[in-house]
């Protein structure tokens, strides 16, 4: 195992220290991403830090915020946290009661933008926590779950859970644009794409959504029926990672063809969450079931991966993104933590 890149925790169960004795799945190639993880000993690397009370297990999305600070949503809470890169809570951004903030990402001008997704809302902030501005989705009960600034830094994007929408707000103009998909898809997480294209996640709806530059959507249906996709991210080369929650799977779509290719994580019974990509261009992927972090090395395929056991069996990891001291930072919703693993890499470039 090499330097600064091991874990430390606390006790596994026992499937979860079985993973790193399994061998590659029928069916699949040796090595690469399907391959065995390597199953570091719980001594070095991961820190967690506990968020403040009430902790009721709701600790959702996370960023690297304008301030220097993480800042993290917690809906059941109806607040968002400034945390530092040592764990201390700096700020608490409270918000109205039942509003249930949870999409959140900053601007050019460094404001964050939030989701109310109980009051339909979006809400605009200042680098210090300061409510600048707030604007009611134009479409009832869209139930706006997850947020993206696209490519221009300044258009907020985001999903309609309750109501099938993927929509845009342009502060600038004050205007509005709503894309319907089928009522059942429960679109939640979005990522920016090449050519300033904006991708997305349909939870039920089993695919993969894109709107591109000129507003129009196109969707890849995943292999794995009832997948569950929930997280997705671009490489360096313009193709979307996925993952999949009730497909133990994490998966890479190429654009350009339309294909999508899976890779089966080797841990009996895993559920995946999160995944973003450090400096390096390593894959980071999070797991919703048990408590582990993967980093794989997608431009090194015969490389298994390095695998991270946190400290609680249950901590049900949320989301993961790149910090700007060039760590990867995460949440553990069900344990309300903050967590945070070195990778010996720069802080990755504003996509």
């Amino acid at each position: 195992m090499r330097n600064g890149r091991r874990l430390c925790g606390g006790i596994a169960t026992a499937a979860v220290m079985a993973a790193s004795l399994l061998v590659t799945p029928a069916g699949a190639s040796p090595g690469g991403p399907t391959a065995p993880g390597r199953l570091a000993p719980p001594s070095e690397g991961v820190r967690e830090y506990p968020l403040p009370q009430p902790r009721v297990g709701t600790t959702h999305e996370l960023i690297a915020g304008p301030d220097g600070n993480l800042w993290i949503t917690q809906p059941a809470q109806d607040r968002v946290l400034r945390v530092s890169p040592s764990g201390a809570t700096v700020g608490v951004v409270n918000f109205p009661k039942g509003s249930a903030p949870h999409g959140i990402d900053k601007d050019r001008r460094g404001h964050v933008w939030v989701t109310e997704e109980h009051s339909n809302t979006l809400v605009e902030l200042d680098a210090s926590g300061n409510r600048l501005s707030r604007h009611r989705l134009p479409v009832p009960d869209a139930g706006p779950h997850g947020l993206r600034i696209g490519c221009d830094g300044r258009t907020v994007w985001w999903t309609g859970k309750a109501n099938g929408t993927v929509g845009s707000f342009h502060p600038r103009t004050g205007t509005w644009q709503v894309r319907r998909l089928a009522p059942n898809s429960q679109p939640i997480y979005l990522a920016r794409g090449p050519r300033c294209s904006m991708w997305f996640t349909e939870l039920t709806g089993n695919r993969i959504g894109r709107v591109n530059a000129s507003g129009a959507v196109r969707e890849y249906r995943i292999p794995t029926p009832d997948s569950r996709p929930i997280a997705i991210a671009a490489d360096r080369r313009g193709h979307m990672w996925f993952t999949e929650e009730a497909g133990r799977a994490y998966a890479e779509l190429a654009p350009a063809s339309g294909r999508i290719t899976e890779h089966r994580t080797d841990v009996p019974g895993a559920k995946m969450a999160g995944l973003a990509f450090d400096g390096c261009g390593d894959l980071w992927v999070q797991y919703n079931e048990p408590g582990l972090i993967d980093r794989v090395r997608p431009h090194r395929p015969s490389d298994a991966p390095d695998r991270y056991r946190l400290s609680t069996t249950t901590p049900i990891g949320h989301r993961i993104i790149p910090g700007n001291d060039g760590s990867m930072w995460f949440t553990e919703l069900g344990t309300d933590t903050l967590g945070s693993v070195p990778t010996g890499c720069p802080a990755p470039r504003p996509s």
